[in-house]
């Protein structure tokens, strides 16, 4: 059985795909359709295959397994035994549960009050603020706050992240989407999660982003309680680089980099995805400025080779990878990381100072009800957990004493350390007054200067069409359906190309162009691939096509600065190919032309360290993806990278 179990003291906090435990111990069919093999909310390209949900408390079905498993019996073609077989798994776990774990999934306290499970809360927040939110989740579960007279839990909590630019776009245009999604493009079930009944976004501009232009059929009603904490965004630097404590403060983000190029010429500075988290978003506000000629200096003043970090977190997890990096690299973070730092590296990490500028806007989540159309069966029930939630993490004694220890200030005026006798190293205490929450407008401008800051993009799909294809080509899943959900990262003024990658011995070139390489409208270039892309009864050879292709690329990008990207779609059947002396030659061409490589593996393992796609990758300084993760969402993420992006 596959489970996942959270522990505070003898309380069982989680308990994860049971149900798809259940199936797997009956030698069930496979995957239940509708869920493929997604492991939980999208994480972008890189960050791991594991689900990155946190359960608190017995977790109930989402909506969407609830509809498909309703069905309250065996069905036709269910034998009776089987049936059995689920009972008796059914009862060992909930056994093994109850002797195991204390029984406070099943019982109260004193043992003699049988427990049904809690009502659930999907808590879904920014990719920055997962942890902390998850720990003040797991606190709240086990306080007196949560805690019924007869000892049972009120309520059970799973606490879930998705890229913050997916989520505005899904709760303003794509409510109806999340329970019936129109086409293989528009699925927030599978890019963001499950229906949230609360929302915690970084900022309470991101409620404004929604609702002022939003469809005008939502599904989905948003109430803003309030904001639950603040946190600075800060320019962390390697302590031999900091300023003096009088100089950290008041000055704005350009003329904090002016001066930390004074003190160190080769100093540089790095900040997380601007797509996939708020944190981000708010530092490029402060290096765009307000002129054009700004955002190009403040974008090239954070270049670097390669994607950018996910997270926060994710960077100064990155930066101790390179000793000398880390000793002369500053990082825009919010400031609550110096305080609860991040899993990794925590001895080697170099100490950093935290410099506050005074035009980038602070972390100040907001906390906010959705209350979904037509789920009205326990909305009563449901609005009052929600509030009572809510009312614990203001408290003192409650989320906010979490909160202080994670890091956060105060979202009272003034913005005191909620914790002020445990400031972390580097953190000023009183730094003087700090900037507030962002505003829509400047959010919005700043992705969109983002994404335009280089111009129009190029992208040449590399597509295995040999024989060996034909078990994953058809549906949403296969190499031509991934191959089209990502064309929506790209725009009009984006140049795209497709090959066919398969030939017989002997031929002049290993691949056939099935799309021109040029600007393209998507549904005229999803036609064409509809006609001309088939699998052939041929070898593919991926030495000599990316070969082909990064000389390709090469050639296009001579004369301007624009984003370039290389996909290569594959069942990795041909990749005994990609060995020896010839092997290495590959990966040194793929050093040396610059140009990004996202091997998309559509086997689970493919991006193992030591297997062809991951080392190609990590050589072009590009991506891998395999089949262990959702293989469209993460695509389209990457070639929305180098593309304009229709979908943005």
């Amino acid at each position: 059985m596959r489970t996942a179990l959270r522990r505070s003291g003898q309380v069982t906090l989680a308990l994860t795909g049971l149900g798809r435990g259940l199936r797997d111990l009956d030698g069930g069919a496979g995957d239940t359709p509708g869920t493929g093999s997604r492991k939980g909310p999208r994480r972008p390209p890189g960050r791991g295959t594991g689900d990155s949900r946190h359960w608190y408390g017995l977790r109930a079905p989402s909506r969407r397994e609830g509809a498909r498993d309703s069905d309250g019996g065996p069905g036709p073609g269910r034998s009776g035994p089987r049936v059995r077989r689920l009972v008796t798994v059914f009862s060992l776990a909930l056994a093994v549960l109850a002797t195991s774990y204390g029984g406070y999934a099943l019982f109260g306290p004193g043992g003699d009050t049988l427990c049904g499970p809690p009502l659930e809360l999907r808590v879904l927040t920014d990719p920055d603020l997962e942890q902390p939110v998850g720990a003040a989740a797991g606190a709240y579960l086990t306080s007196a706050a949560n805690t019924a007279s007869d000892g049972c839990r009120r309520t059970g909590i799973t606490v879930y992240s998705a890229g913050a630019a997916d989520v505005v776009t899904a709760l303003r245009q794509r409510t109806g989407d999340w329970r019936d999604p129109r086409d293989e493009d528009s699925d927030p079930q599978r890019d963001v999660g499950a229906q949230p009944d609360v929302w915690l976004p970084a900022s309470r501009a991101d409620v404004a982003r929604v609702t002022a232009e939003r469809d005008t059929e939502s599904q989905a009603a948003l109430r803003t309680l309030g904001t639950v904490a603040h946190s600075p965004l800060v320019l962390a630097v390697p302590d031999r680089l900091a300023a003096p404590a009088g100089e950290r403060s008041g000055r704005t983000l350009a003329a904090l980099l002016a001066a930390l190029a004074e003190r160190d010429p080769d100093a540089e500075v790095r900040r997380p995805d601007p797509e996939f988290t708020d944190t981000a978003l708010f530092a490029t506000i402060g290096l765009h400025g307000r002129t054009e000629p700004a955002v190009a200096a403040g974008e090239q003043r954070v270049a670097q080779p390669g994607p950018p970090s996910p997270t926060a977190a994710d960077l100064l997890c990155a930066l101790p990878q390179n000793g000398a990096a880390d000793r002369r690299t500053g990082a825009l973070v919010p400031e609550f990381l110096l305080r609860s730092g991040v899993g990794c590296a925590r001895t080697t990490r170099v100490d950093r100072s935290a410099e506050y500028p005074s035009d980038v806007p602070a972390v100040e989540p907001a906390f906010v009800h959705v209350h979904w159309e037509d789920a009205d069966r326990d909305e009563p029930r449901r609005t009052e957990a929600v509030e009572d939630f809510y009312d614990w993490l203001r408290k003192p004694s409650g989320g906010q004493r979490v909160l202080g220890a994670a890091g956060f200030r105060t979202a009272a005026d003034g913005h005191a350390l909620l914790d002020a006798d445990r400031a972390a190293h580097g953190v000023l205490r009183a730094p003087g007054p700090l900037p507030n929450g962002a505003s829509p407008a400047a959010l919005e401008s700043a992705l969109a200067a983002y994404r335009g800051a280089h111009g129009p993009g190029r992208v040449l799909f590399l597509l295995d069409s040999s024989g060996s294809m034909g078990g994953q080509w058809h549906g949403p899943s296969g190499g031509p359906g991934i191959l089209k959900q990502s064309l929506g990262g790209l725009g009009d003024r984006d140049e795209y190309g497709v090959w066919g990658v398969a030939s017989e011995p002997g031929a002049k070139k290993p691949y056939r162009t099935l799309l021109a390489f040029g600007q393209h409208r998507r549904q005229e270039a999803e036609e064409t691939l509809d006609r001309e892309a088939v699998v052939r009864d041929a070898e593919s050879d991926p030495d000599a096509a990316l070969r082909a292709a990064l000389k390709e690329m090469a050639g296009r990008g001579t004369d301007d600065d624009r984003p370039e990207l290389i996909v290569y779609i594959t069942d990795d059947e041909d990749g005994t190919r990609l060995t020896g002396a010839r092997f290495g030659r590959l990966l040194d061409r793929a050093r040396t032309t610059g140009v990004p490589v996202a091997m998309v593996s559509l086997t689970n393992g493919g991006c193992a360290r030591v297997r062809p796609d991951a080392r190609i990758a990590e050589a072009s300084a590009g991506r891998c993806l395999d089949a262990d993760g959702d293989l469209g969402a993460g695509l389209k993420d990457e070639v929305a990278r180098a593309g304009t992006g229709e979908d943005g």
